[in-house]
């Protein structure tokens, strides 16, 4: 994986502009303006002076004058662009020179540049610490930098901060700015920012790479004898094993005991040239901007790994990249995406066009990094390799196709069967740690194709279900519906994990379960049923005993609905579902008890024809059940969701129709 991170890497440093990969977007808090203040030292007839400009941050700002960010961990800050101004006023000059002369750059124009900026403008504290001589700037008082370290009891650190607090203050003042208005702060010299310089860049890059067993890493033929990168293979470059200056990829903490075997050789373990260290510099940069998704608790990073052995230009890399994000985010959220191709109507012909558009994209496998970031730390949870672009193709079809059918046998609605949705149908219970888990063995295995646990399913549509029909849904990570809508959503949702089902079957993704053990064609018991309930349990493959529970949780909702209308606030009868499983003398007392219940309330000639099939269907299979307690919950409450899901379009068209008579007779009225 390491190398296809460094291959990208390589083929981004053959932009024109590198370094515009490691800048960083300003920080905008709300939606104020905001500038970067350029600190410009100048020197007129040997009188120093400073004048602040303010620069308004546009899209290209942060590119030019190279907001990389700060130096981060215990090594010195060395960036003339940085959103802390006591960098600036402190020691950043002094530790840029340091490094300018270790990367053999002592000669350069901008390094004799800073050492007159340092002698002419800075001063020296009782410490030798540098700090911006303000008062000779006459930006302060005389004595107020004795007085600061007077007062801080000689720390050199806390006069530093005083001296930018009061320059800030002032300059704030001249510039009619608000302090929330700076993002970021420069140095510029007569005029020219000394960012501009392009040996600042080389500087940069140096800060930005470790140290180099053997030789320096510009010296770029003659690393130790022996020592070999182990991302390319190349062997006599300078190699490093010291990853501290990674921040995204930072795979090994080495300052650590027990980091790997060979405690006291490390190198050879893990190594990395320096061509393959810049690389992966620039490509933990672009990578988290440009390949990174998020999905409920999870997020993760797709990485393509090319087969082909013709080097890659940047322009090549960012058009397959944009392709490759494409086809995750149809996976990861299609209604959306759909919606960006334009629209979701009649678009059967051209998504599958647009997802064979590009026969030749197997030319990449994708890798699916599942990770977690804190701060510095980035702590893998899963790696999915060599994925197929074709494969993520194939169950995006499957799916688009799947939801079509749902949306022709359910009424229209986002029947889609996308990572996102998958997401909603599985509970995850907050504070607890590795409930995620759950959720990533799904992907996991959609994605590596590898048949997922039926019954684990099941449970975990058991769990969802009761959530929504007990009201419990504090502490997990299903969205609590607008009151009175608990139903119609749990409706929703569990018939989306049918479809789900009937989705990992067509892929040859189940493992296990008894679906399609009947041919819904040839179902006992068919000739009592709608023909509309017909059609939705031959698409689901519902076998016999699947269909006998789902009648009878067609009559449940058709008693709740009763108890509903005769005043309770509360179904009675959902009191006899128990969530934790029902076995078959369970089932049987629940089937009596909706008979009876059918009489009390006086429909059951209504519902004569679904009970005798369902009656049919169980005595059928009394005497070898072959359904699960978890199972026999599940398909009567899949009844119950059918139902009640069908009460609301049956609602809705009354409404349509309501409206479509008041319309016709006023236009009647009107002629």
């Amino acid at each position: 994986m390491l190398e296809a991170i460094a291959t990208y890497g390589k083929a981004l440093s053959m932009e024109e502009d590198p370094l515009a990969i490691l800048t960083m977007p300003a920080r905008r808090p709300r939606d104020e303006m905001v500038c970067l203040v350029q600190l410009d030292l100048r020197d007129d007839a040997g009188k120093p002076q400073l004048a602040a400009k303010p620069i308004e941050i546009d899209d290209d700002t942060c590119t030019r004058y190279r907001w990389v960010g700060n130096v981060v961990g215990n090594r010195p800050q060395t960036y003339l662009t940085t959103d802390r101004l006591e960098y600036l006023v402190g020691a950043n000059v002094d530790n840029l020179l340091a490094q300018l002369k270790e990367a053999d750059l002592g000669q350069s124009s901008l390094y004799s540049e800073l050492l007159w900026l340092l002698e002419s403008f800075y001063r020296r504290l009782p410490d030798n610490t540098p700090v911006l001589d303000v008062e000779k700037l006459n930006l302060a008082e005389a004595g107020f930098m004795e007085e600061s370290w007077k007062s801080r009891n000689g720390n050199a650190k806390n006069v530093v901060a005083d001296v930018a607090a009061a320059l800030k203050k002032k300059l704030l003042a001249d510039l009619e700015l608000k302090a929330s208005q700076v993002a970021l702060w420069t140095l510029a010299y007569n005029g020219r920012p000394l960012v501009f310089d392009q040996t600042y860049d080389q500087a940069i890059l140096h800060s930005k790479e470790p140290p180099y067993l053997g030789k320096k890493a510009r010296d770029k033929g003659s690393g130790e004898a022996g020592t070999v990168c182990t991302i390319c293979g190349a062997i006599g470059r300078p190699v490093t094993d010291n990853f501290a200056t990674l921040d995204f990829l930072k795979y090994y903490i080495n300052d650590k005991l027990g980091f790997a075997s060979g405690l006291n050789d490390f190198s050879r373990n893990f190594t990395a040239c320096s061509e393959c260290y810049r690389g992966l510099l620039l490509a933990e940069k672009f990578l988290p901007q440009r390949m990174s998704f998020r999905v409920g608790p999870l997020r993760f990073m797709v990485l393509p790994s090319f087969l082909t052995e013709v080097p890659l230009q940047s322009a090549d890399l960012k058009f397959w990249s944009q392709h490759f994000r494409d086809r995750v985010d149809g996976m990861l959220d299609m209604a959306a995406w759909l919606q960006k191709l334009g629209g979701t109507g009649g678009l059967e012909d051209d998504l599958a066009d647009y997802l064979d558009e590009l026969p030749e994209e197997n030319m990449a496998l994708l890798n699916f990094l599942f990770y977690q970031k804190n701060q510095s730390e980035l702590r893998i949870h899963a790696l999915v390799r060599d994925v197929a672009p074709s494969w993520i193709s194939h169950l995006m079809k499957e799916a688009h196709g799947l939801a079509n059918r749902a949306a022709e046998l359910l009424g229209r609605d986002r029947w889609h069967l996308d990572l996102t949705a998958i997401y909603r149908l599985i509970p995850l219970r907050s504070g607890q740690r590795e409930e995620y888990k759950k959720l990533l063995h799904i992907y996991q295995s959609l994605l590596a194709r590898r048949p997922i646990s039926y019954s684990s399913l099941i449970g975990e549509f058991i769990d969802l279900a009761a959530i929504y029909l007990t009201g419990n849904f504090t502490g997990t990570s299903v969205p609590q519906p607008e009151k009175g809508y608990e139903e119609l959503n749990m409706a929703r949702r569990l018939l989306q994990a049918n479809l789900f089902l009937t989705f990992l079957q067509r892929v040859k993704l189940l493992k296990g379960g008894s679906l399609m053990s009947t041919a819904a064609d040839t179902m006992r018991g068919r000739e009592y049923l709608k023909e509309e309930m017909q059609r939705y349990l031959q698409e689901m493959g519902y076998g016999e005993p699947h269909t006998a529970l789902f009648l009878l949780g067609y009559l449940l909702h058709q008693v709740g609905r009763s108890q509903r209308l005769s005043g309770y606030e509360h179904k009675p009868v959902l009191d006899k579902v128990n969530y934790s499983g029902m076995n078959w003398p369970r089932v049987i007392r629940l089937s009596n008890l909706l008979v009876d219940q059918l009489r009390q309330h006086r429909i059951f000639s209504y519902n004569e024809r679904i009970y005798a099939a369902a009656k049919e269907l169980l005595d059928a299979h009394a005497a070898n059940w072959p359904l699960s307690p978890e199972e026999n919950v599940f398909y009567i409450l899949s009844g119950y969701a059918w139902a009640t899901r069908a009460a609301y379009q049956a609602g809705i068209e009354k409404q349509n129709e309501a409206a479509a008579a008041e319309e016709g007779a006023d236009i009647e009225e009107a002629e």
